[in-house]
């Protein structure tokens, strides 16, 4: 049974905290051009990435610096199963969820996808470093309003510093920043109501002031890439607005550390755009969730349902 699927379409690329073992295990065993991407990912970055990427151990791939490579390959994966199933032509938007806004940057053909591999090796690394010299943490808490979230981040702030790193929905929000701030937003949170108050893996204080250091040393990586305009309009991480230039994507690379993944304006964009479908390719289907719950009446698929699911693509 094909998928068929109504353009416009807009390309969606998860980032860290969808990583889990058995990721893209079968994309590489059903599809060559899936198992190209693995064989030269491992080649390029001298790294085990099946053996990461397919088997764990949790422990390990939950670390900045492996997380970041692995879910870059698990998404070119896919996005080269798709470009060889059903083309370029009706795809209109790219945007790309924190990390996975460097995916969407090669999908655009800004950068070359082992030169996008290369950078987020790095940019792991980095953020590695960042979270050995200076202890950070991340609370995802879901089914409070902003004005609610917004109070418990006031609140906790008397323990420390404490940001919101990320917009991903009305009622669904990340705070980010100093240890005992994030636990204690965990507390208020819950007591306020929350459906969920997770404190995620992530051992760093992501998209906020704390990361200028690191910020700083990846902005010198920025400097230095081969940035092209891109073919399609890229949505930012920080507006939701559509990048269209060298400059403005250099910009948004360069400050990507320190400022909010805005990814509810992401949301208000692809819909503006008129965007009949919604395809995440990389783990999970966290984006498209997103997407099928704030986009009224679009459609929403991911890589595994698209290509494992069902068999032969149709396009319309």
């Amino acid at each position: 049974m094909g998928v068929k699927l109504i353009g416009p379409i807009a390309l969606l690329f998860p980032g860290q905290g969808t990583q889990k073992p058995g990721m893209g295990k079968n994309l590489h065993d059903r599809y060559p051009a899936a198992r190209a991407v693995f064989e030269r990912a491992e080649e390029v970055l001298q790294m085990p990435i099946r053996k990461l990427c397919f088997e764990g151990p949790v422990e390990d791939l939950n670390r900045t610096d492996i997380i970041q490579p692995c879910v870059m390959t698990v998404c070119w994966a896919a996005y080269e199963v798709w470009r060889e199933s059903y083309g370029f032509e009706n795809v209109s938007v790219t945007a790309g969820h924190s990390l996975g806004e460097i995916a969407s940057l090669a999908a655009a053909g800004s950068i070359p996808w082992e030169t996008a591999l290369l950078l987020v090796k790095e940019r792991g690394r980095i953020m590695a470093q960042a979270a050995g010299e200076q202890a950070g943490g991340m609370i995802a808490i879901v089914g409070l309003e902003e004005a609610a979230v917004e109070r418990i981040r006031e609140q906790a702030s008397a323990h420390g510093k404490l940001w919101v790193a990320n917009r991903n929905a009305d009622v669904q929000f990340v705070l980010s920043g100093e240890v005992a701030a994030v636990q204690d937003a965990e507390r208020l949170a819950l007591a306020a109501g929350a459906r969920r108050a997770l404190i995620l893996t992530i051992p760093l204080a992501a998209h906020t002031p704390l990361m200028a250091a690191a910020a700083a040393a990846f902005r010198k990586l920025v400097d230095k890439l081969p940035i092209k305009a891109p073919s399609i309009p890229i949505l930012a991480n920080a507006s939701g607005e559509a990048l269209r230039t060298v400059a403005g994507l250099q910009e948004e690379l360069r400050l990507q550390m320190l400022r909010q993944v805005d990814w509810a304006r992401t949301m208000v964009s692809i819909r503006a755009m008129k965007v009949k479908t919604v395809v995440e390719l990389g783990p999970g289907r966290v984006l498209a969730s997103l997407a099928a719950k704030h986009i009224p009446g679009v459609d929403t698929w991911n890589a595994e349902e698209l290509f494992i699911d069902f068999a032969g693509p149709t396009t319309a």
